[in-house]
């Protein structure tokens, strides 16, 4: 499946879901974004932002250029906070 991204698109943001914690197991959207039901692994290549950071510790000497050409990014849950009430 392929996004058109010169059409408008839609943005949710699940930390202003008004029942967030509440009903997220059964939310459309989880399922709809769930790497694992897109058959997507956990690991990543790194970002730039990364990249440049482990390129900062192979000069620093902190590690090998051998052990850098080898790390990889871990997807893990996104939680950017719980509502409380």
């Amino acid at each position: 499946m392929t996004h058109d991204l010169t059409r408008d698109s839609l943005t949710i943001l699940c930390s202003r879901c008004p029942v967030r914690d509440l009903h997220c197991g059964d939310c459309m959207v989880t399922a709809m974004v769930d790497p694992a039901a897109m058959g997507l692994g956990s690991e990543l290549p790194l970002d730039v932002d990364e990249r440049a950071a482990v390129t900062a510790c192979v000069r620093a000497g902190l590690v090998s250029a051998e052990a850098a050409a080898t790390v990889r990014s871990q997807r893990v849950p996104f939680d950017i906070g719980r509502a409380v009430g």
